[in-house]
């Protein structure tokens, strides 16, 4: 006790000024919502109470309620991300088995006169295979494929 103030002994400051709950309450919300308050979590926000030379001795438990009433942190908080129905698994029993197709386009004109992309991508590894194409007919992919060896580079064609 020094001045008519009683204080703590402290590992990490000489002496740590103990505080009623109101006043712990005061300097718990001007550290957290004051003009230099930051709107930090929980723990972070009892230790700088801390270095700042303060102690309450339920600044954890204080700490906590300050934050979760605070409705700026609870707007601003991690949200649990969770699909509206369950996911479909999408089954592809090896690489190179079964694959997607799309024509994607049109582009700007490249400087080969191609404006459409052909692409392949198989559902099991995620590979890609693109090739540009200047048009686009009835059954073209096909032959693009078929003339240009696109996804018979894998021995392995079995659905597309």
């Amino acid at each position: 006790m020094q001045g008519g103030t009683l204080y703590k002994k402290s590992f990490t400051h000489p002496l740590l000024c103990c505080l009623s709950q109101e006043e712990g309450l005061h300097v718990l919300k001007e550290m957290h919502d004051g003009c230099c308050g930051s709107h930090i979590a929980t723990r972070i926000l009892a230790n700088k109470t801390l270095q700042a030379g303060y102690f309450l001795s339920t600044i954890k438990q204080d700490a906590q309620r300050l934050v979760k009433k605070s409705t700026k942190c609870q707007k601003h908080a991690t949200l649990i991300h969770q699909p509206v129905e369950p996911l479909n698994v999408m089954l592809s029993p090896c690489p190179f088995s079964q694959w997607g197709m799309d024509i994607v386009g049109p582009f700007p004109l490249t400087t080969r006169q191609r404006k459409f992309l052909l692409v392949a991508i198989d559902y099991f590894t995620k590979w890609v295979e693109a090739e540009p194409l200047a048009y686009i007919t009835r059954g073209s992919h096909e032959v693009h494929m078929e003339e240009h060896h696109m996804l018979l580079r894998t021995a392995l064609r079995n659905d597309i």
